[in-house]
């Protein structure tokens, strides 16, 4: 679901500068690439079958419940908790808190799998996403698929990532999004010399959101205790 341009305006206009760091050229364009922020071994996970979304309440693989529909990008699975990057969440915070100098909470996390001809509509995040990063796990495309952020003096940029690489960004103030991916193939027969088909198409991009607030921010009331 996409977000009212007039209220997107809005909530550019009204956070912009609320979270603050000691990094200045954070602060100036409201985002930062960090190549290298984790490693992508430590990341990967296969394409899974099932789509929708799915959330775990425990650390066992096994402790989840799934929705057929996933609400933000329709046809993807989005995986929130997903027991293997618990303690990812926690160490990614650590070297963000080196990067802006100050002290952050974990909120909470999920990754997607994104699949040819979706996208991710312009929006700018809640609270709880004060402080984010989404880091690049892994793909079958050759080409960048940017992800794209307005930044603080109105550029609109095309940000390109390889696995491990993270993009930090305030999730509250500024607007991002992702343009629909293209497949693959483009184009080009198979062996059995027919179309790829959109049913047949393996293309995939994959990529977790971690999420934070600064511990002595405005926003830290969104601190989840559990999530720490």
């Amino acid at each position: 679901m996409s977000m009212p341009l007039e209220m997107l305006n809005a909530q550019e206009q009204q956070n912009t500068g609320t979270a603050w760091t000691r990094n200045e050229t954070f602060d100036e364009h409201g985002f930062l690439v960090i190549r290298n922020l984790w490693s992508p071994d430590e990341l990967f996970r296969p394409v899974p079958e099932i789509r929708g979304q799915i959330s775990y309440f425990g650390k066992q693989l096994d402790q989840y419940t799934h929705m057929p529909e996933e609400g933000q990008v329709d046809g993807s699975l989005a995986t929130y908790t997903h027991p293997q990057y618990r303690r990812i969440h926690t160490g990614i915070r650590k070297k963000l808190e080196s990067t802006i100098g100050r002290e952050l909470y974990n909120t909470y996390y999920y990754d997607r799998f994104y699949f040819v001809g979706q996208n991710l509509e312009k929006h700018a995040d809640r609270d709880a996403c004060e402080i984010s990063v989404s880091v690049h796990i892994s793909s079958n495309i050759t080409e960048c698929w940017p992800f794209k952020i307005k930044s603080v003096d109105g550029e609109e940029c095309a940000l390109c990532l390889g696995p491990g690489d993270g993009l930090l960004y305030k999730g509250c103030e500024r607007p991002h999004w992702r343009d629909p991916l293209e497949s693959r193939y483009k184009r080009k027969r198979d062996r059995l010399k027919n179309w790829i088909t959109r049913k047949d198409d393996d293309t995939y991009y994959h990529q977790v959101f971690f999420h934070y607030v600064l511990a002595d921010g405005q926003r830290a009331h969104c601190y989840n205790d559990a999530a720490r």
